[in-house]
């Protein structure tokens, strides 16, 4: 097998090829921040995601799913949650996102699609541990019962519309 060079400083990914069929995917994440994934929570995250392609919903084994890093440039959201920032795609799917390529606005709308349970158990492979809420610590129920009905005619919460 035959691997291209390493990528410059400008490039975002090179590809393995052999005999022209692409092998691999390599990202470059120093622009994107350094995400770091063992080969163990890569294996968990395919059973999370239950062998199956997020672009095709096509069922794969495992050494045919890849992990597709999103860049998060235009998303501030992506950079506390890293299940935000990663696709499990099969190869074909994965040389499509390059190749075409899927802006990421696409590609997060496939990560907003994910189930619940999905979510969580993406997030905890990760290790990943949500903010906790503070509530404020003056509430004053008049601002907020003028913010919430301060806006309509009275009574026409109740009228369902």
């Amino acid at each position: 097998m035959r691997e291209e060079k390493p990528p410059a400083a400008g490039e975002i990914f090179y590809l393995q090829r052999n005999n022209g069929r692409v092998i691999g995917a390599e990202c470059d994440m120093s622009e994107t921040g350094s995400m770091n994934i063992t080969a163990l929570q890569e294996q968990k995250l395919k059973i999370a995601a239950e062998y199956t392609c997020e672009l095709c919903h096509e069922y794969h084994p495992a050494p045919f799913l890849e992990i597709h890093r999103i860049s998060r440039n235009l998303y501030k959201e992506m950079k506390h949650d890293p299940s935000t920032r990663i696709l499990i795609v099969c190869a074909i799917c994965h040389n499509h996102i390059h190749s075409l390529p899927v802006p990421a606005g696409k590609q997060r709308a496939l990560v907003r699609k994910r189930s619940f349970f999905t979510r969580r158990d993406m997030r905890r492979i990760l290790g990943y541990q949500p903010r906790p809420y503070i509530a404020p610590d003056d509430i004053n129920l008049a601002v907020i019962y003028e913010e919430y009905f301060g806006r309509c005619p009275p009574g026409s919460y109740r009228m369902g519309g």
